[in-house]
């Protein structure tokens, strides 16, 4: 079972990477006790460099890649993972539990998108939607001032935009 301070950390994540703000996904990271390692676990997450997100942060497009990109991503993904693999079991060895299961679900939902001839980042796209969705409820339900509701409510508008147009992007041209 996923207790909630953790969902909400995790939800927390996933807007962050959806938005590229390293300040965010470093500061959900620490949350979830991975300190110096941050742009590790945001890349087991995402299955994409670290690099990309910060591209992402200055250019502010979800996901441009072609599948020669891709596919260098890929290499270069097996090739961090080979040369960091100590760092990768000191890191799974600090999150909590409940991230181990997330991450093993993520991997099998990545492999069952990938059979399903889908597309590669789909998974992250639906965390992406829903992990915003949870945030938005959650500060919804706090009884803060109309300036804060309305910079939750335009934060969720942030993700949810972005991920319309990375869907109608991608749809175009399969």
């Amino acid at each position: 079972q996923i207790d909630d301070d953790f969902r909400l950390t995790y939800a927390r994540l996933w807007t962050a990477l959806m938005l590229a703000d390293v300040n965010g996904i470093e500061n959900s990271c620490r949350d979830l006790g991975v300190k110096k390692m941050y742009p590790l676990l945001a890349a087991m997450l995402t299955s994409r460099p670290f690099d990309e997100i910060l591209e992402r942060s200055k250019s502010g497009i979800l996901d441009g890649q072609t599948s020669e990109q891709s596919m260098g991503d890929r290499a270069m993904i097996r090739g961090y993972a080979q040369r960091f693999l100590k760092e990768i079991i000191i890191m799974l060895d600090t999150v909590p539990r409940q991230m181990l299961l997330l991450l093993k679900m993520n991997d099998c939902l990545r492999h069952v998108a990938f059979a399903l001839g889908s597309s590669p980042s789909s998974s992250m796209v639906i965390a992406g939607d829903y992990a915003s969705r949870a945030i938005f409820n959650e500060e919804r339900k706090q009884n803060y001032g109309i300036l804060s509701q309305a910079n939750n409510f335009l934060t969720y508008m942030k993700v949810f935009l972005r991920i319309r147009a990375y869907d109608a992007w991608s749809s175009f041209f399969r």
